[in-house]
């Protein structure tokens, strides 16, 4: 299975990136959700070329997502058909094994704690889609992000109504923090930048 597998839109991301000299900020990567790790190859190229990391957090279990689309379809089933047998954490492991800055936490996002003192400058959401867990992954990168870093969150005003509702709500108590918000619309992308 190819690492240059893309189905999120990994190039929008990396041009946001290159255009606003993200690179430029203290701080790492960090990417909740990497199914297969072929996003996370593209990030890992260009956070290496800056001498920076790319935290993954991912519980590599493609059965823990239940969230449905409106017509009942579980994210879990189109995990599973896409692997067609595979070992999620076997495939992401084959596709990163050239990427020495990957720092790989094979944990669910609830249970995972940053040090303080560890600050990123970007951050990708597409972990589980439930509303309880798109809040805690975008408070866990929230808290550990520089000013002027971004949080970019996937699945906004797509066919997961929950999870808009829940991004929503924290852009809405996270305002008066917030400098930009940007919506990449044909990706179901919003981007969060920090003051």
């Amino acid at each position: 299975m190819s690492a240059t597998i893309d189905f999120v839109g990994y190039q929008t991301l990396i041009d946001y990136i290159n255009e606003h000299h993200l690179y430029q900020l203290e701080g790492d990567f960090v990417e909740i959700g990497a199914f297969v790790g072929g996003g996370t190859v593209k990030l890992a190229k260009l956070a290496g070329a800056y001498g920076k990391k790319v935290f993954v957090i991912d519980i590599f279990d493609p059965t823990a997502d239940v969230t449905a689309t409106p017509d009942g379809t579980k994210m879990s089933d189109i995990y599973l058909a896409f692997l067609e047998g595979r070992s999620q954490y076997q495939t992401y492991c084959e596709n990163t094994r050239n990427c020495d800055n990957i720092v790989t936490i094979k944990e669910d996002s609830k249970k995972v704690k940053f040090p303080v003192n560890q600050r990123f400058m970007f951050g990708f959401i597409d972990g589980n889609h439930q509303p309880d867990y798109v809040r805690n992954d975008f408070l866990l990168i929230w808290d550990n992000l520089v000013s002027g870093g971004v949080v970019a969150l996937h699945d906004y005003k797509s066919e997961l109504p929950e999870v808009t509702r829940t991004i929503d709500r924290l852009l809405d108590e996270k305002k008066k923090k917030i400098a930009s918000t940007t919506e990449i619309s044909e990706k179901h992308i919003v981007l969060v930048t920090k003051k």
